[in-house]
């Protein structure tokens, strides 16, 4: 049962990899648009903030930054 969990967290980060190096992205992007590329892939504010070395607040708030221009 472990196991289990183990393989399908492995191949969901292995399909997030896959899926982030086919995407287009710019040579230089910014941190906001690193948060919004990784959060299209279901990865978490604490995720994020781990892979850009930032806080997860940082990641939550610029989320929800995101979120309201989009409206």
């Amino acid at each position: 049962m472990e196991n289990q969990k183990l393989l399908e967290s492995i191949s969901s980060r292995l399909g997030i990899l896959i899926a982030l190096q086919l995407s287009p992205k710019p040579d230089n992007f910014s941190v906001t648009e690193g948060i919004s590329l990784l959060a299209r892939f279901g990865m978490g504010n604490s995720e994020i903030a781990e892979i850009l070395n930032t806080s997860s607040n940082t990641v939550n708030v610029t989320k929800s930054r995101i979120k309201s221009k989009k409206k």
